[in-house]
């Protein structure tokens, strides 16, 4: 009998504790329609430097359409050691066996961010079964300014005043210079003048 009415009491006890601890949970939910889906970097040419123009190019032969290449960028071409460069153009352009030169650009601009092409040519010359392809790809190449254009705004801004300040400063120079010639030339005039009337009393005291 104490059992039970025992068992009851511990229960309501423990139920008594729980309810006095202090517990918390706070639950946040945004669904603002001002969120993005995507996130678009606009850039202009006034964002980039240009570095600088590369040609590639590469000279193979195809025979019965499979291709041999001689040279790539002007050095033998040795199927041992090849070197692969993926670069995404904006445009299609038709890269074939040229596109194992492209590590010429990587190389000559290892800081390239944009590369633009500008020419293509493939000089082909015909023989029996087969031909010689000459191909060549000009790019020109460009990287993300360092700065932003508000700083680069403010920077040439500060060299114009900069320049400004030393015209300012030259011309003072020159202004004094020009005091200072103008003042000797003065007093040689005067000193042609001085010598001449004295040599005029000269003369007519011998006579």
């Amino acid at each position: 009998m104490r059992q039970r009415i025992f068992i009851p009491v511990i229960l309501l006890f423990m139920a008594v504790i729980g309810t006095s601890c202090v517990s918390q949970k706070k639950i946040d939910k945004n669904f603002a329609g001002f969120r993005p889906r995507v996130t678009r970097l606009e850039l202009t040419m006034d964002d980039y430097q240009y570095l600088g123009d590369v040609t590639v190019e590469v000279e193979y032969k195809t025979y019965f359409g499979i291709p041999k290449i001689y040279t790539v960028n002007g050095e033998k071409y040795d199927p041992r050691f090849r070197r692969q460069t993926n670069i995404a153009f904006g445009r299609p352009v038709k890269l074939g066996p040229l596109s194992k030169a492209l590590y010429k650009i990587t190389d000559t601009y290892p800081d390239a961010d944009y590369i633009l092409p500008c020419s293509y040519a493939d000089n082909i010359e015909y023989m029996n079964a087969g031909r010689i392809h000459h191909r060549s790809l000009k790019v020109k190449v460009f990287a993300i300014n360092k700065v932003s254009s508000t700083a680069a705004a403010a920077q040439q801004q500060a060299q114009v005043e900069e320049l400004s300040g030393k015209n300012a400063e030259l011309q003072q120079q020159v202004n004094a210079l020009q005091q200072e010639l103008n003042s000797t030339k003065e007093a040689l005039e005067k000193a042609e003048l001085e010598a001449r009337i004295n040599a005029q009393k000269n003369n007519n005291r011998r006579r």
